[in-house]
């Protein structure tokens, strides 16, 4: 499993890329604002950090 993040909810927290241990994500600037993108599906450990964090709950883990 890996997450995704739904960018419709996501505000740019980035609470996602403080909290992953595994550093999946990385930090994307695109017109002024920054937003986490998940750069290493395959380096998630589905520790689920990153779901409980999100404070608009954009992000879900799939297969």
């Amino acid at each position: 499993m890996h997450p995704v993040i739904d960018y419709e909810k996501c505000t740019g927290a980035l609470a996602c890329y403080e909290v992953c241990p595994a550093e999946v994500f990385e930090v994307q600037e695109k017109e002024g604002s920054k937003n986490s993108i998940v750069a290493r599906p395959e380096d998630c450990t589905e520790c689920e950090q990153c779901v409980d964090e999100c404070p608009t709950e954009a992000i879900k883990l799939v297969d």
